[in-house]
């Protein structure tokens, strides 16, 4: 984390550990959930995080989306605070439909599950690490927003830039096919097959499409050693990373059991003919923010 931008925070009247997750949320998603700040803090529930909200919402930088059954999600929207952290117009303050605001939550989850990482938030940040530690050509590297900040990009040891394992993360907010992900795969070829030594996490709140995003992922980054699978529990139990050195492409499949609220709008709900997946998908179920 950039310690000036901690500090910008909290003379908005923040604590340091709520302005340090407010940077996240900012940086990341724009969204949160209550347990995710609990999880920030190390607590499980509590008075710190009902005052921490009060503030938020007080000070006019929170506004809160109801999804009802008792499940709240938090927008910081306020220009303000995006302002502080130089991106006053950031997409993050725009309300988004429900199928992106999950695909958010789930991506602040990676966030906080991977704070050892260090992540490469802004385009120009991105752009910047690749074409001068990593040599690409400019012309390599995607203008799509899927580089340019939506999923996290991340290298393992900060320390050491130019040897460190670079990760790429894809963040599945339930969809019925790999579509969505053979476009990404197509769009970051050119960075892929420039960078040659990568890990590309495939994170999900089921394992529908697992099976089908690894055979895509076989088709556009050959050779690929084995696939690897973790999954991470509710509760706030971390779990242990695998052994993550890559030969070359390296896949990995992420399972989330955490609740998350339900697309109610913004995507077509039940089973697809001819799709692209080889499973019954699973049950998401609501659960208090």
């Amino acid at each position: 984390m950039t310690i000036d931008f901690i500090a910008a925070l909290e003379s908005l009247g923040y604590t340091e550990r709520e302005a340090a997750f407010l940077y996240l949320v900012a940086a990341h998603s724009g969204y949160f959930l209550r347990r995710q700040f609990n999880y920030f803090i190390d607590r499980h529930k509590g008075f710190l995080a009902q005052r921490f909200l009060e503030k938020a919402q007080d000070a006019g930088h929170v506004e809160v989306i109801d999804y009802g059954q008792g499940f709240y999600i938090y927008h910081l929207y306020a220009k303000a605070v995006y302002r502080l952290l130089g991106n006053a117009e950031s997409q993050h303050r725009r309300r988004k439909a429900d199928a992106s605001i999950r695909s958010r939550l789930m991506t602040l989850d990676y966030v906080l599950e991977n704070d050892g990482e260090h992540y490469l938030v802004s385009h120009e940040e991105r752009r910047q690490f690749f074409t001068e530690v990593h040599r690409v050509r400019p012309e390599s590297l995607s203008d799509d927003s899927q580089f340019a900040g939506v999923f996290p990009v991340s290298i393992a040891d900060r320390t050491q830039p130019s040897t460190s394992l670079v990760r790429f993360v894809f963040v599945d907010e339930g969809l019925l096919t790999t579509r969505k992900f053979n476009r990404f795969l197509t769009e970051m070829a050119p960075l892929f097959h420039e960078l040659r030594t990568f890990e590309l996490v495939y994170v999900a709140g089921s394992d529908y499409n697992f099976s089908a995003a690894t055979h895509v992922f076989r088709h556009h980054c050959q050779p690929l050693v084995p696939t690897q699978q973790r999954t991470l529990l509710p509760d706030f139990e971390r779990s242990s990373s695998p052994n993550r050195s890559a030969l070359d492409a390296q896949f990995t499949t992420l399972l989330f059991h955490y609740s998350y609220p339900p697309i109610q709008r913004s995507e077509s709900r039940g089973s697809v003919r001819g799709s692209d997946s080889g499973s019954a998908p699973s049950q998401l179920t609501n659960g208090a923010a």
